[in-house]
């Protein structure tokens, strides 16, 4: 290969990144700039998940924040305390305008909230808080004494969730762990007082869905009638659970086709368990 082709192949994408870090420094002065971020992002989003987060490190690198605290910051400055409807708007608006997440987004919470009002859950379990955003809609829906207990595994993110759901008025409501899931689940008895779940909302890493669904059968979490309900289960990673509670023989299964969360035509699902397999997991544990 010629080494001037050689050489330009290996400079474009470092002199795209440094245009865009100054675009996005300049871009703060403008809001047009900022806004032109958005439609950037949701290009690039569709099955390009490290080129996202490659775009979010340059944002971090050039406010010398993170985009846990610019989304703190809008909704705190945009919403009001006890508010959820207003905080969620906020939060809605930023995504949309500003920068985009990985929250499940206003067309998905749509569906979150119809399966959790079908469900009455008094105790669920979510794993992959994110930012809260889906705590949220979880505890809008569920009955007025239930309780949400909530795993996220990066720190900033658990520290900031926790402002955002207290500000929406249910941090009595909503516990938020910062731990892995793997940690937590053979320890939500001895731990957490809780006996067996209604409800268990799968939104984290996508490959561990169907081992962390095996830990909480296993454990004698489930119930005849407990929903399982995962989230991105077309992901590359999350491609088992569909075919695991579809095949197991456990589930009453139901598909939801949606959009991803702040994207527009980039196809996606969530499906629904009901769980029917309570008696065939009664005499194990997981140790407990």
């Amino acid at each position: 290969m010629d080494r001037r082709l050689y050489g330009t192949l290996v400079a474009a994408p470092v002199v795209a990144v440094g245009l865009y870090a100054y675009y996005l420094k300049y871009r703060t002065k403008n809001r047009l700039f900022f806004m032109l971020n958005v439609p950037i992002e949701r290009a690039v989003a569709p099955g390009r998940w490290r080129l996202v987060g490659l775009l979010v490190r340059v944002r971090n690198f050039i406010y010398r924040n993170t985009i846990q605290d610019r989304l703190w910051n809008y909704i705190e400055a945009r919403s009001e305390v006890g508010n959820a409807d207003s905080v969620l708007a906020a939060f809605d608006d930023y995504c949309y305008n500003y920068e985009w997440t990985w929250a499940i987004g206003d067309k998905k919470a749509v569906i979150l909230a119809k399966v959790v009002q079908e469900a009455k859950p008094k105790m669920m379990l979510e794993l992959g808080t994110f930012l809260g955003y889906s705590a949220i809609i979880i505890a809008q829906n569920m009955p007025s004494d239930g309780k949400l207990i909530t795993v996220e595994a990066y720190p900033k993110s658990a520290e900031i969730a926790r402002k955002i759901i207290n500000r929406a008025g249910y941090g009595d409501k909503v516990t938020v762990i910062n731990a892995f899931s793997y940690d937590v689940i053979p320890n939500l008895h001895h731990d957490y007082d809780v006996e067996t779940l209604d409800m268990v909302f799968l939104d984290h890493f996508m490959a561990g869905y169907v081992a962390d669904l095996k830990r909480l059968e296993k454990g004698g979490y489930l119930h005849n009638g407990s929903v399982a309900f995962a989230d991105n289960v077309r992901g590359e990673g999350s491609k088992g659970f569909s075919e695991y509670i579809r095949s197991s023989g456990h589930y009453e299964c139901q598909f939801y086709e949606a959009d991803n969360g702040y994207t527009e035509g980039m196809s996606d699902g969530m499906e629904r368990g009901i769980f029917k397999g309570a008696d065939m997991f009664s005499g194990e544990t997981l140790g407990l």
